[in-house]
């Protein structure tokens, strides 16, 4: 990568990654966004290794500033070095690989790799998991976002399009975004129900280029509130809307014939829809979420509990709290409430945690209780009796809901001595349930299978 940044700065004329940066300041300071503008953000995401979102931002410039022989020069040099010097494309400085949008695609062959897009929304770091586990196994697979958050998550293309979304020009942007980048890729993996553009449209271009496409359905865009009621007593929604619910199910199930969910709570919603269905459980990296080595014993230090109210209605924030409140007058012990902090630094909370509170209405767990467990924390989290039923029989999670939150903290305080072992069997049940290469093997097989039912394999 080294001569190839090399020959970055020699294109932009500049020596360095400071250079650069001020350059960029100087720009956004007098709000005038030359083409100049993007080519520098491209090398400083080269810079970092990220060369697809130095292609976006090429693309951004390019997409303004069509004829920018810097941009242009730019962006072969960025597809050479990402494989894709034989695909032909709208932007190029060498007129023999430029062609006009409209043309009809076919397959494109460029090596014997699968490749794969997924987005458009991070879920609880999900994406980047499953590319990290998947790409082990002979396939590129890259994650565009068009949502960063606080949480810091890392994604291969990056664009924060919330601050655009009223704009009524923008989706024929994004339009023409999916044009561009679609023959570059053999399968897509969307997840929540966002695609590459905001009225969905490039399905139709996926499948018109006989492209692969998959749903992953995570929790508030499909949960339906009438359907949870029925098996979860303590249920809550974050949108109450069921009719504008069933209506995107409808539509995404038109679409796409085959969806993922993390477990049988989420397979309830969307079973009816979908024509298949497959239960992929949430992933994590288990050699970065580990139990810390040495850990003071418990007798010597007040217990410590966390919580991470990232949504306070759905988790039963208030119901932890008061709980805690009244616990403090009886019990010697520390309590956090971890917020607005990026993921790694809420996971070095989790990791100095004696016990950790979930959630208290779904009824299922999700990442915290995951990446806590792998850590070797116990968790307390609302499970459903029917959920009871459909989790492996080895699940180690402390049940508790808004009535019996402050009875389970109770109990746990007068004995803390039962949380090494219940910390012992969450590490266990990760590994056995929640391993990020046994899962993307699960991923892995989906894409080929559909992958061969599209003639791409």
């Amino acid at each position: 990568m080294v001569p190839f940044v090399e020959k970055i700065k020699r294109l932009l004329g500049v020596h360095n990654e400071v250079e650069a940066k001020a350059k960029i300041k100087r720009f956004e300071d007098d709000r005038q966004f030359a083409a100049e503008y993007y080519a520098l953000h491209a090398f400083l995401a080269i810079k970092d290794c990220l060369l697809p979102q130095g292609w976006l931002w090429c693309w951004r410039g390019l997409d303004k500033f069509s004829g920018d022989k810097q941009l242009l020069q730019l962006m072969d040099l960025i597809n050479n070095e990402l494989g894709r010097g034989g695909i032909p494309t709208r932007f190029s400085a060498n007129s023999k690989n430029t062609i006009d949008q409209e043309t009809t695609w076919t397959k494109i062959e460029n090596g014997n790799k699968l490749k794969i897009l997924q987005g458009s929304m991070e879920i609880a770091n999900q994406m980047h998991t499953i590319s990290k586990g998947t790409s082990r196994m002979d396939l590129i697979n890259h994650t565009l976002n068009y949502y960063p958050a606080y949480l810091g998550y890392v994604s291969d293309y990056t664009w924060p399009i919330a601050g655009k979304l009223r704009n009524p020009g923008f989706n024929n942007t994004l339009k023409r975004l999916t044009a561009d980048i679609v023959p570059f890729y053999d399968f897509f993996h969307f997840h929540f129900g966002k695609t590459l553009t905001l009225d969905h449209s490039d399905l139709d271009v996926i499948k018109h280029q006989n492209k692969g496409v998959i749903m992953h359905h995570w929790g508030s865009e499909v949960r339906l509130l009438s359907t949870a009621k029925k098996s979860n007593p303590y249920a809550k929604v974050k949108i109450a809307d069921e009719s504008m619910l069933k209506r995107n199910l409808a539509f995404f199930s038109g679409k796409i014939p085959h969806c993922i969910v993390a477990d049988e709570e989420m397979y309830q919603y969307v079973k009816d829809y979908y024509p298949k269905v497959s239960v992929v459980p949430l992933m994590i990296d288990l050699e970065k979420y580990k139990p810390l080595e040495v850990a003071p014993p418990l007798p010597d230090r007040p217990l410590k509990i966390v919580h991470a109210p990232t949504s306070p209605e759905i988790k039963g924030t208030p119901y932890v709290v008061s709980a805690i409140e009244k616990l403090k007058t009886e019990y010697s012990f520390e309590f956090t409430l971890v917020q607005k902090m990026s993921h790694e630094q809420a996971r070095m909370e989790y990791q100095k945690a004696d016990l950790v509170i979930d959630q208290l209405h779904i009824g299922s767990y999700g990442l915290l209780a995951v990446e806590s467990m792998a850590m070797g924390k116990p968790v307390i989290c609302w499970i459903s009796d029917f959920m009871k039923e459909k989790y492996p029989a080895d699940l180690p999670i402390i049940p508790a809901n808004p009535d019996s939150i402050e009875t389970i903290l109770r109990s746990l305080l007068q004995h803390p001595e039962q949380l090494d072992e219940i910390g012992r069997k969450s590490r266990i049940y990760t590994e056995r349930h929640h391993d990020m290469m046994k899962n993307s093997q699960l991923i892995f097989d989906i894409y080929q299978e559909e992958s061969s039912a599209n003639g791409n394999s």
